[in-house]
């Protein structure tokens, strides 16, 4: 059992570490907790509305089993549901919260949701599948869910910005691709596992990963505030003018002197 955990659990872990101490002002670990656990809770409704998908495909009029079929099964009934799921989980939880307020923020959010759902994802089907699935996975499956947060959160960030400065079509715009993107890319994943194209499926699986460094990367360098602050005075500023602090106002003197008492 210890095995299967640390097979499951171990690459999960060690990417969202990656991500987190990249940060220059880390998030609050109480926050990424909660969103590592309600990822990972996300899960098990995903499980049940894929084979509802899956059963509502096979009642259709569409062949099992034919590209058209599979395209719409890995892309409307797995890639839209999970990622659905992971970004319900940032909108519900992290879009308002006060921790959110810089750019790097997004991916940080957005990868640890992702990697949530993918640690119990991963843990149910290595106890299914044996260890051989699981070693699989942690340099497949996890890396591509970790990938699809960072596209995720990369496009949050610009939506979280126009937000709250006031350009709302702006806003939605970057919001529907902060969406669309990881669902387009995670429903070719899925797609190429159903085809005998594995040389395809790997050179997906290595851009996805080169861009999502390389969005890391920036991110991390160009790492803003993306709300509105109050910028309150410094605390060495003084609220009173230095020669009446603490002082006794000055009195008329009629030989033309002040007298502080």
């Amino acid at each position: 059992m210890q095995i299967i955990a640390v097979i499951s659990f171990l690459p999960v872990f060690l990417i969202l570490y990656y991500i987190y101490k990249k940060d220059r002002d880390p998030e609050p670990v109480q926050t990424v907790s909660l969103t590592f656990v309600f990822g990972a809770v996300t899960c098990v409704p995903a499980i049940f509305l894929e084979l509802g998908a899956e059963y509502a495909l096979n009642a259709s009029t569409l062949e099992v089993d034919t590209p058209i079929y599979n395209r719409a099964r890995m892309f409307a009934g797995v890639a839209l549901i999970e990622e659905v799921c992971k970004w319900g989980v940032v909108m519900l939880f992290i879009w308002k919260h006060k921790d959110f307020d810089d750019s790097y923020d997004a991916i940080v959010y957005c990868v640890t949701a992702s990697l949530g759902f993918a640690a119990l994802e991963n843990l149910l089907y290595v106890v299914q599948n044996g260890l051989a699935v699981g070693i699989m996975r942690a340099v497949t499956s996890v890396p591509g869910h970790a990938c699809f947060g960072v596209f995720m959160g990369y496009f949050l960030a610009k939506a979280k910005y126009h937000s709250s400065h006031g350009d709302t079509q702006k806003m939605i715009l970057w919001m529907a691709l902060a969406l669309a993107v990881p669902v387009l890319v995670h429903g070719e994943y899925d797609y190429l596992l159903t085809v005998d194209m594995l040389w395809v499926f790997l050179g997906l699986i290595v851009v996805a990963d080169i861009v999502a460094f390389v969005l890391i990367h920036h991110s991390f360098h160009d790492d803003h505030p993306i709300v509105i602050r109050e910028t309150p005075l410094p605390p060495e500023f003084p609220t009173t003018p230095p020669e009446f602090h603490n002082s006794v106002p000055p009195t008329f003197n009629p030989n033309n002197q002040c007298d502080t008492n």
